[in-house]
């Protein structure tokens, strides 16, 4: 089945490669990076009441990962004994969509412009989607993840 999507966006950002963003793996939503989402001008009616949220979801396109990987290391390089584990188990970048999902802080909303703190993104990168963080929507009261990924 083949899928038409467009971006609704891209990202301005300070980091033009992925080796760049290494760290904000093993930071996750800690990562001190800073960017800004560019909306198409044209949707940016689309953005009224987004200024009200502390955070947002912001679903992105991969467009520089280069490789699929069904089994991979769920971590940062450094962080040894991890187990592989199949790629759905773990937020690798070399999924078979190359789709990232990821919450950030929203600072300021100008125009068209979402500045945001905490994206792992390169400069660039095509904007799939954005949606409110909501706590009784998003996170779980029981939440369970794998020990290995308590690093």
């Amino acid at each position: 089945m083949k899928i038409g999507i467009s971006a609704i966006g891209k990202v301005s950002s300070q980091f033009k490669s992925p080796k760049e963003l290494h760290f904000a793996c093993e930071r996750g939503r800690l990562a001190e990076t800073e960017s800004e989402i560019v909306l198409d001008e044209r949707l940016s009616k689309g953005l009224a009441g987004i200024e009200d949220f502390s955070h947002i979801w912001v679903i992105y396109f991969l467009h520089d990962a280069n490789r699929i990987e069904m089994k991979t290391h769920p971590g940062p390089p450094e962080i040894e004994g991890l187990p592989k584990v199949g790629v759905f188990a773990s937020r690798s970048q070399y999924r078979p969509n190359h789709i990232a999902l990821r919450l950030v802080e929203l600072s300021k909303v100008e125009s068209n412009k979402l500045h945001i703190k905490g994206l792992d993104a390169i400069d660039g990168t095509p904007v799939l989607d954005i949606k409110p963080f909501i706590p009784h929507f998003d996170k779980p009261e029981n939440e369970r993840i794998a020990n290995w990924y308590k690093w």
